[in-house]
């Protein structure tokens, strides 16, 4: 037998970011675009100012842009196809650019129909939402929905650069901010607890524009560091997945049932009931599991669910998740507030006790 080895180390990626108020305006000095061949633009149809600005800074005609419909429920075939026929009308090619503006659907949608396109097209994201600018539009995980289950389908790209204009807070509703800050805490809990205490330190609506930009930065310094040491979700990038095996599953069954939860609030109940299962495994105390319950209420985030919710749905979706291998839950779990560990079996009664735990009527437990 006759065999060949061929190795291909991955191809190195230069990704900036930027974080600072008023930055669409100068994104001609951010980005050298006179290299691309075409510009077009998609856009979610909630970042109408932030659009606005990009069109008048561009000066991109409108048949260029394609307005889509953000949140979760667009991550699918059908609006991946519709992306990629805009692609085809526009006659796009290898050189070309793709300007990605919306919140963190959008980002994941577009980039992942971006990284397909005749083996992958340029992008750049503008993110328009909190939990966009700290964690979506970050790292280069693309994709979409399918079967039921979150970012089932998808990639690793990374866009050509992130202009973070936290401007485009200005005009988000409060809800939209405060799941933002789901991630915000995220980040202090799994890499710095001082991050932490400060992040849950008053109300997601009380941080002035300064403020917000050294928080975002703050966020974006702490992906970073992670996902540059492991990219492709080897190792380390595992601990960014902290609360999202629950809150992809409670997401996915009240997205299903047509019920009203976003990303950040089922992450948030996510992150409460996988710091109890840090807590029954013995790996953080009972006075951190208390003070992760009051800091995530403290910014106004949920800790428990909004209705009386099936626990057997929810173990269902939990089998299905896309982490798991060879049937079992790969847990990410708290060593302390500021520290992650990942990979983590966890016996079954303690998840069903967390799930029991995240039910309305055990809100003041």
């Amino acid at each position: 037998m006759r065999s060949l080895e061929l190795n291909v180390a991955r191809v190195e990626s230069r990704c900036p970011l930027w974080v600072d108020r008023h930055l669409i305006e100068q994104l001609p000095t951010l980005l050298d675009l006179p290299r691309y061949s075409t510009i077009v633009v998609v856009a979610d149809r909630g970042a109408g100012d932030a659009r606005a600005r990009l069109l008048k800074t561009l000066r991109v005609s409108e048949s260029a842009v394609l307005l889509i419909e953000g949140g979760e429920s667009q991550k699918c075939l059908e609006e991946l196809t519709a992306v990629w026929r805009f692609f085809a009308e526009q006659k796009i090619d290898r050189r070309s650019l793709v300007i990605v503006i919306g919140g963190g659907a959008t980002t994941d949608l577009v980039g992942f129909a971006a990284a397909t396109y005749m083996r992958g097209v340029s992008f750049i994201n503008i993110p328009t939402t909190l939990l966009a600018q700290v964690d979506a539009s970050i790292g280069g995980k693309v994709g979409v929905n399918f079967a039921g289950v979150k970012n089932l389908l998808g990639s690793i790209a990374q866009p050509a650069g992130v202009v973070i204009d936290i401007e485009a807070l200005a005009t988000l509703p409060e809800r939209e901010l405060r799941s933002g800050f789901a991630e915000v805490v995220k980040h202090g809990l799994i890499a710095d607890r001082a991050y932490f205490t400060l992040a849950t330190s008053r109300s997601c609506g009380e941080w002035s524009g300064e403020e917000l930009v050294a928080l975002v930065y703050r966020s974006c310094e702490i992906k970073r560091s992670i996902v540059e040491s492991d990219e492709t979700e080897q190792g380390l990038r595992k601990t960014l997945n902290f609360g999202h095996s629950i809150g992809h599953a409670i997401e996915a069954l009240y997205l299903s049932g047509g019920q009203h939860l976003t990303h950040g609030e089922a992450i948030s109940i996510g992150m409460y009931g996988e710091a109890y299962i840090s807590h029954r495994v013995g790996k953080i105390s009972a006075e951190d599991l208390t003070s992760i319950k009051n800091g995530l209420r403290a910014t106004g985030l949920p800790t428990h669910l909004p209705t009386a919710t099936s626990t057997s749905a929810l173990r269902e979706l939990l089998s299905r998740d896309k982490k798991n291998v060879s049937g079992l839950v790969k847990w990410t779990l708290l060593e302390e507030i500021g520290r992650a560990t990942f990979d983590v079996v966890v016996p079954e009664e303690y998840i069903a006790d967390a799930l029991t735990l995240l039910q309305p009527t055990a809100r003041e437990l």
